[in-house]
C-alpha cells in the first residue's frame, strides 16, 4: 500500500505498508481526496513531540469493508478524528473530543489519511450527500473547525468580528461568520489570499483600522506578535478565540487581558453535521481555496507546495478511484 509517513521528522513515501484490516466496529476506507493542513506542517516541525506514522486527517473516502456493518460498504464518507473510550472522566462528563485515552487521526497513535487505505471506527463516519462533490467534501473537517469558532463565541458578545490570518482556516472562518450574518474583517499579509476572500464578499485589510474596537477576535496565525496586536483591538470584556496549533513557543504580555478583562477561548474540533449541511446546501463553497491537486504518488511534492506562502489548500488524491 502506498502511504506518506513521518518518522523522526522526515517525510517518506512508502509502498511497502500492508493494507490495514478493520476490526469489530471499524471500516476499511479507500481514500479519495485528502487535504494538507497547518497541523500536518506543524507535525513535520515537531509539534506534539514528534508523531510517527501516516499523516493526514482531512479526507473523503469510500467504504470498502465494514465487517458486521455491510450497509456502509460503497458509501462516500468523511470522518471525525478523535476516538472515544467512553469510560474516562472527560467522556463521562460529555467532553468526548477531549477523551483522556483518545487517538487522533494522523496526529496521535492512529495512522492517517495520506494513504491508499485507512481505518476508522464507524461511529466517527458521516455519509456524504450525493450532491456534494469530493472536492467540497474533503473540506468537512476544517469547515467543522471553522464552525467551532462560531459555536464558541460567548453569548451576547456583539457582532463586530475581526479575524487574523488569511490562510486556509482563516478563509473558512471568515466565510462561516459571513454566512451567519456577520460582517467579519479578515486581516492578512498576502494580497492574493485577501483578494480571494474579497471575491467572496468578505471585508479584508492588511492591518486593523485605527481607533476601531471589536467584540470578537479570532486568531488563526499562532503568531505572538499578531496576538499581542489583537489584545489592543478588542473592546473591554471582548473575546479572543484561538484556533492555531503551533510547534513554536512564544512570549506574550498578558497585562492587557487582565486590565481589559478579556476572555481567551481555545477552539479546536467542530460539528461535522453542520459543516456537511453547509456544503450540501452551497452555503459555503470552499473550492476556490484549492491551490493544487497531486496524486498520492507525488505527496512529497505536494507538501513542498503547501509550505509556500501563497498556497492555500493542497489536495492529495488516490489515483485508484479518482481521475483528475
Amino acid at each position: 500500500m502506498l502511504a506518506l509517513t513521518l518518522q523522526n521528522g522526515e517525510l517518506s513515501l512508502r509502498q511497502d505498508l500492508l493494507r490495514p484490516t478493520p476490526g469489530p466496529g471499524e471500516a476499511l476506507l479507500r481514500m479519495r481526496y485528502a487535504g494538507i493542513c497547518g497541523t500536518d506542517l506543524a507535525l513535520t516541525a515537531g509539534y506534539k513531540g514528534g508523531f510517527s506514522g501516516v499523516l493526514g486527517h482531512e479526507y473523503v473516502a469510500e467504504v470498502v469493508a465494514a465487517p458486521g456493518n455491510e450497509d456502509w460498504v460503497g458509501r462516500r464518507v468523511v470522518g471525525e478524528i478523535n476516538t472515544i473510550c467512553g469510560e474516562c472522566d472527560h467522556c463521562r462528563r460529555g467532553l468526548t473530543t477531549h477523551c483522556q485515552n483518545r487517538r487522533v487521526l494522523g496526529i496521535i497513535n492512529w495512522d492517517g489519511a495520506f494513504a491508499e487505505y485507512l481505518i476508522s471506527p464507524i461511529y466517527l463516519l458521516h455519509p456524504v450527500p450525493d450532491n456534494t462533490p469530493d472536492e467540497m467534501a474533503v473540506f468537512a473537517e476544517p469547515l467543522a473547525a471553522a464552525y467551532a469558532a462560531l459555536r464558541d463565541v460567548p453569548e451576547g458578545m456583539g457582532d463586530r468580528v475581526i479575524i487574523f490570518g488569511d490562510g486556509r482556516l482563516g478563509q473558512l472562518i471568515a466565510r462561516v461568520f459571513q454566512a451567519k450574518g456577520y460582517h467579519p474583517l479578515l486581516i492578512g499579509r498576502h494580497t492574493k489570499k485577501l483578494a480571494l476572500a474579497a471575491q467572496a464578499g468578505v471585508d479584508v485589510a492588511l492591518a486593523p483600522p485605527s481607533g476601531r474596537e471589536y467584540d470578537i477576535a479570532i486568531d488563526v496565525t499562532g503568531n505572538a506578535q499578531a496576538i499581542q496586536q489583537i489584545f489592543g483591538v478588542l473592546r473591554p470584556r471582548g473575546a479572543l478565540i484561538l484556533k492555531t496549533t503551533s510547534a513554536s513557543k512564544s512570549e506574550l504580555d498578558f497585562s492587557p487581558v487582565v486590565v481589559n478583562e478579556l476572555r481567551i477561548i481555545g477552539s479546536r474540533c467542530g460539528p461535522f453535521p453542520q459543516a456537511i449541511q453547509a456544503l450540501a446546501r452551497g452555503d459555503i463553497d470552499p473550492r476556490p481555496l484549492i491551490t493544487a491537486r497531486f496524486p498520492l504518488s507525488r505527496a512529497e511534492e505536494a507538501f513542498e507546495m503547501a509550505r509556500q506562502r501563497e498556497s492555500l489548500k493542497v489536495l492529495l488524491y488516490n489515483s485508484q478511484n479518482v481521475s483528475v
